[in-house]
């Protein structure tokens, strides 16, 4: 499976303009991964501080500057983003997913809908480099 990761961005408005222009290369999307990663960060700045992976059926979409439970711009270009893929998604719910959080957050698709679920070993799989260790995970 193919994985863009879009570069580091200054903006949401970036990360959302990254989704927009590469949303076709996934194909129909399957999961949209949200993880808070700050411990990582301060270990490896290479890291960001959270991620947005939408997972399709073809390729993997990889965003920073996307974020969650709280008011603000980041909350805003998520909800934009979860929208197209879902157009009944709300900012309340947005707003209301845990910051930070110690596990990732994962929304299924089903049928058109993106259903909060927990992050179970088939889709850990998905998003795992070598070793299956989630890309955030330290040696």
């Amino acid at each position: 499976m193919d994985i863009f990761k879009q570069g580091r961005s200054e903006s949401t408005r970036g990360a959302l303009r990254f989704f927009k222009e590469n949303f076709n290369k996934a194909d129909k999307v399957k999961y949209i991964i949200l993880y808070f990663a700050e411990r990582e960060w301060q270990l490896n700045p290479e890291l960001y501080h959270q991620y947005a992976i939408v997972v399709g059926e073809k390729a993997q979409l990889w965003m920073s500057s996307l974020t969650w439970g709280y008011t603000g711009a980041g909350p805003y270009a998520l909800l934009e983003l979860m929208q197209i893929i879902d157009p009944s998604i709300t900012y309340e719910e947005i707003q209301n997913l845990e910051w930070p959080g110690s596990e990732p957050i994962m929304f299924e698709s089903v049928e058109g809908k993106l259903v909060l679920q927990s992050l179970n070993e088939d889709v850990k799989s998905l998003i795992s480099i070598e070793n299956d260790r989630l890309p955030w995970e330290l040696i």
